[in-house]
Formats: C-alpha cells, structure tokens, sequence
C-alpha cells in the first residue's frame, strides 16, 4: 500500500476500485474510501460527509491523509453504476431520474452543488436502488456531460446540475449520450460545439424528449429552475404514461457520419467506481417489479449498427462488461484458412486474427472493420473493409 493512501482504523486496505477510489475492509463489512484529490473546498467536504438523504451514498467517516489529502469512506456498492447498464425501459428510466433529482435537490438545499452528474455516478443498490456519489469534485474533464456555461466560463450551480443530470436520463433511454453521434465526430472539439449550442444528438420518447430538450438548454435561464422542479415534472411524464411504460428509446443520429479520413478518435467516458462488475438486470427492478419488455429493442448490451454486403463480413458488438467490447463477424463463401485483419475506426488498434471474433478494451464507443484475406490470395487485390461495427 503506496504512503499516500489513508489509515482507516478498523479497516484493512483490499485493492483499487478506480481512480482515487479504493476497497477497504472493516469488521462489519467492505467501504470505498474516496480520495478528493480535485477539491480544495474544505468547508463543502465537511457538507458532503454530512449529507444524509435515501438516495445519496452515506458517508461515515472523513479524514486526512499524513500528507494532508482529504478522504471520505462510504458504503460500498458491489453491484456498480449505471454507466453500462443503459438502454433501459423507459418508465424504469423515468423513476431513476426523478430518484436522482430528488437526491441532487437535497444537495443544493445544503449548499452542496454536484459538478459531476453522469451514469457512473448513479450506483445501484441490492434492491434495484439508485444512490448519488461523487460530490463536489472539480474535475479537469467532463465531457459530455459538461453544462455549457462550464465549458466557456468554469461557472458551476444549480442549473448546471439539472443540465447534467438531463444527459444522464438521455444516456439511460439511449444508451449513448445525448452530444455524442454513434459513428459519427467526436472529438472533444465537436462535442463541445454540439453542447454550446444545445444541440442533442438523435430522438428519444416523447413525452420526455421535450423536458430533457429544455434541461439540457444552452441557456441556464431556459432549464428547470431546480432539481427538484426536474424531478415533480418527470413523475408527471411518468404518471401520464403509464399504461404506456414499455415505449421503446428510438434513436436516430442527427449529424451526419463522419468522413473516412481523417479518422477521428473517439471519446470515451472514465469508468465508475465499480466499473468492473457488471450490472444485472434483476437489479434494475424494484423490489416487487419487473423490467417492462421494449417492443421491438435489442438485448441492452448488444449493438449492430451497419448490415454487410454478401462478400463482406457483417460485424456486430456486444458489451462483456464495462471495459469489454466482442466484436463479432459473419459473412457469406467462407472458406476453411480464411484469415481476418481488423482495425478500429480510430485506427489506434488493428491486428491479424483466424477466427471470427475479437475482444477489444473500450469503455465508450468503440467501431471496428474487417477485411477477408483469403489463404489461396484469390482476393489479395481487395483491399476494401466491410461497413462498420459498433458497440456503446
């Protein structure tokens, strides 16, 4: 254990869980000991310790370390965030954005502004429960999950917040987030563009779509005055379209795909405090409920976004886990000794493989192309790739 790391008493350091988060070990259980190493802010480190509300992750202690870094311990939550757990249905979506608002309302009631709503910061519970962690770090990147006003002028508040935590309830019915285009431009320069000018990338259910428009707006003055007006007016949604809770989240790309060169790279969020387990889908009800059917949908970790020729290998992706990406391929006239080069669109990574399956590290989008190279070199002068594949 490295000296930067605290003495917890009653407690025995385990391992790593993400960044300045590690597993502790107590008599009475596991904690996640939180190193603030972004937030100077003393005064609103004791606040946070000191928040207590059903939807935020409790704090039991707060501490320094020898060389003066502050730390909280918190409640350890083995079953992880909801960074990979998106698309869900869209009446559990609502209920976990009115749960979250009501959380990050009691915050601001506090004092406490947030600065870091996104998926990985909604850790889910043994019931199917849904708590806020992370307060109150300043954090050098956010995207995309940033608020305008803190792209241009670092200004942090309320309506900051409601504008982050609008993009998370997108990310949830998505499955993606609402400023980054599934194959097209992201780089850190087009998603901000995309943010300054309120500019959601693709469609999700109405009635919601409307109210995550206006909290996601490039104005502060044009979003919910609070988070806990967010919240009133999504049970609302929620209680008007209830018989209707199995609506699918349509999502269709608004910017058109990028150009093949240059390849951009892709932006990939940072994984959450448990980024390692996967989140299954019995915790993702409530106590005496059951996940509504999505007419229509894919399976949530599975993702097939382009359809292959008859002689180019049709590739899809599914998500293992939370830094795992398969990528998968079939395609017509196989023939025994075919070999397979991939590279990925950001062409960061390629190699040579002989079956029919890869597994890539990504924590965010990833795409992948292929190319048959045929044992008897009948096609060594096709040097063209199959359409994309990609997984979110």
């Amino acid at each position: 254990m490295t000296e930067e790391l605290p003495e917890v008493p009653g407690f025995r350091y385990v391992r790593p869980l993400g960044k300045n988060v590690h597993l502790y070990r107590g008599a009475d259980g596991d904690a996640a000991v939180k190193l603030l190493v972004d937030s100077p802010r003393v005064n609103e480190i004791r606040t946070v310790a000191e928040l207590r509300h059903p939807g935020i992750v409790p704090v039991h202690r707060a501490g320094r370390t020898r060389a003066g870094l502050p730390y909280l311990v918190m409640r350890y939550f083995p079953n992880g965030d909801l960074a990979a757990a998106a698309p869900l249905p869209f009446g559990r979506v609502v209920e976990i954005g009115a749960d979250v608002a009501d959380a990050l309302h009691a915050a601001h009631q506090a004092g406490v502004i947030h600065r870091d709503v996104k998926p990985a910061n909604v850790l889910l519970g043994d019931r199917g429960q849904v708590y806020l962690t992370d307060f109150g770090t300043i954090g050098r990147d956010r995207l995309p999950w940033t608020a305008p006003e803190v792209i241009s002028s670092g200004s942090h508040g309320v309506r900051a917040d409601v504008f982050s935590l609008g993009a998370t309830v997108w990310h949830l019915l998505a499955g993606h987030s609402p400023f980054v285009v599934p194959r097209g431009d992201n780089t850190r320069t087009a998603i901000e563009q995309r943010i300054l000018l309120g500019r959601p990338s693709g469609r999700v259910p109405q009635p919601l779509e409307g109210l995550l428009r206006q909290a996601m707006a490039a104005d502060p003055a044009a979003r919910p005055a609070s988070a806990g007006e967010f919240a009133r007016r999504l049970r609302e949604i929620h209680d008007e379209s209830a018989p209707t809770t199995g609506l699918e989240a349509v999502v269709v790309p608004a910017d058109p795909p990028a150009r093949r060169k240059p390849r951009w790279p892709l932006y990939a969020g940072a994984a959450g405090v448990a980024a390692g387990v996967v989140v299954t889908s019995a915790l993702l009800m409530r106590d005496n409920g059951s996940l509504p059917a999505q007419v229509g949908a894919q399976p949530p970790n599975v993702s097939t976004t382009q359809s292959g020729t008859s002689d180019k290998p049709f590739v899809t992706a599914t998500r293992v886990n939370p830094q795992t990406l398969r990528f998968t391929w079939t395609y017509e006239g196989a023939r025994s000794g075919d070999k397979f080069v991939w590279r990925t669109n950001d062409e960061l990574k390629t190699g040579t493989v002989d079956v029919a399956s890869i597994e890539l590290s990504a924590s965010g989008t990833l795409c992948v192309e292929v190319r048959v190279v045929r044992a008897d070199g009948s096609n060594a002068n096709d040097q063209t790739w199959s359409p994309e594949g990609c997984g979110f």
